[in-house]
């Protein structure tokens, strides 16, 4: 009888796991910077944000009062949603929000997982393009849903096809997952491309995630709209950490209309790192005070290195073919072999840091990631390293 009774508790007692019992999948790209990354001496032309900025550097931009109150800042946690005086100055980064539209995530990262776990369940589909960062497939297989690849190509500049989108979804797709601009080529989407989109994932009732953590990075001095400013039902990721270079305070946001899809994220977000912290917060707001002032060097010093990075194409003796970024610190470049050993020449024998396609998957061992958001000096000695092993490399 007691062990009939301890079985009817237990039994009672177990509840639904966060993740479903799959394995999560090796991270390709983030275990390929897991082993060189943080190497002694390793120049890092890989990375999708620019030069980091410190905390004197925003601390410099407002008074001394704003100095004395960070450095009284109590270290207690915050609120799950992020302060509304955050969420105000991110929503400021739009035409059509307000506060309320946002939820303060740890990065864009925990976003998109905090959105898998509210939207998708088991035996549910994605649609994804592909390329693409493998953050939002692997935690959507781990929870037991199908992902479904939307391919792009060079050919067809990095630009998703209507017909063959319109084909992958139907009443089982639960969100269309698209970058703006894309990841990682940089290509940007029209106004006319959002809405069609949108008109794809409205007949099946999924939702349009527009990642836009690129977006603000305007390389032509022109910034693209936000998805969520020209569809109304759209959702959109973002962060701190590519415009500005503010990856160490990891604050992220998702932003919707939909006040029970951001009611989902806050719950979800109790189960994972529950509230961000309140040095991150506090600076992002400082530096969402000042965004031009924190990117402008930046931006300047991406688009000297991207005119140096075209330059050295245009005159290489071996064949590489690219579409250069429209927005963005990346570019994807095609080289006429397999890019791996060559990026692991680099890493190991030069301590030259790019990104080998193979990351991506099998239809891109012959491409390179290479970031252009580093300063100028640096990135003009890693090119040039770069482009002398390129012109005689023979090996794979």
């Amino acid at each position: 009888m007691l062990n009939q009774m301890r079985r009817t508790f237990f039994h009672q007692e177990r509840v639904p796991s966060l993740m479903s019992s799959q394995t999560l999948p090796e991270f390709s790209l983030e275990r390929w910077f897991a082993q060189f990354e943080f190497v002694s001496g390793i120049h890092n032309l890989a990375a999708s944000c620019p030069f980091s900025a410190t905390t004197r550097e925003l601390l410099e931009l407002e008074k001394a009062e704003t100095t004395a109150r960070y450095l009284e800042l109590g270290l207690d946690y915050i609120e799950n949603p992020g302060s509304e005086s955050l969420r105000q100055g991110i929503a400021n980064l739009y035409t059509t929000l307000e506060p309320d539209n946002i939820r303060a995530t740890s990065g864009a990262s925990e976003s998109l997982f905090l959105l898998i776990m509210a939207v998708v369940q088991p035996g549910d589909n994605i649609i994804v393009e592909d390329p693409s960062y493998e953050n939002i497939t692997g935690v959507a297989r781990a929870r037991g849903a199908e992902v479904r690849r939307l391919p792009l190509t060079m050919e067809e500049n990095w630009k998703p096809d209507l017909a063959q989108l319109s084909q992958l979804a139907d009443q089982k797709t639960r969100l269309i997952y698209l970058t703006h601009s894309h990841h990682p080529s940089g290509a940007l989407l029209q106004e006319e491309e959002m809405r069609a989109i949108a008109g794809i994932a409205e007949q099946v009732e999924a939702l349009f995630v527009s990642d836009e953590v690129f977006r603000l990075i305007a390389l032509n001095g022109v910034t693209a709209p936000s998805v969520i400013d020209v569809v109304k039902d759209a959702v959109v990721i973002a962060d701190m950490t590519k415009p500005w270079g503010l990856g160490g305070l990891r604050v992220g946001w998702v932003a919707s209309r939909n006040p029970e899809l951001l009611r989902k994220i806050s719950s979800a977000r109790d189960y994972s790192t529950l509230c961000g912290s309140a040095p991150g917060e506090f600076l992002a707001q400082i530096a969402l005070r000042h965004v031009e002032q924190v990117m402008a060097p930046r931006l300047n010093a991406a688009r000297s290195n991207l005119q140096r990075l075209t330059d050295a194409v245009a005159s290489s003796k071996r064949s590489i073919r690219w579409l250069p970024p429209q927005a963005g610190y990346t570019a994807f470049l095609q080289l006429p072999f397999r890019a791996e050993p060559f990026c692991r020449y680099l890493a190991e024998e030069k301590r030259i840091l790019l990104v080998p396609g193979y990351v991506y998957g099998k239809d891109y061992e012959q491409f390179m990631r290479i970031g252009y958001g580093c300063n100028t000096e640096k990135f003009e000695e890693g090119l040039a390293i770069i482009m002398h092993e390129l012109q005689s490399w023979n090996g794979d």
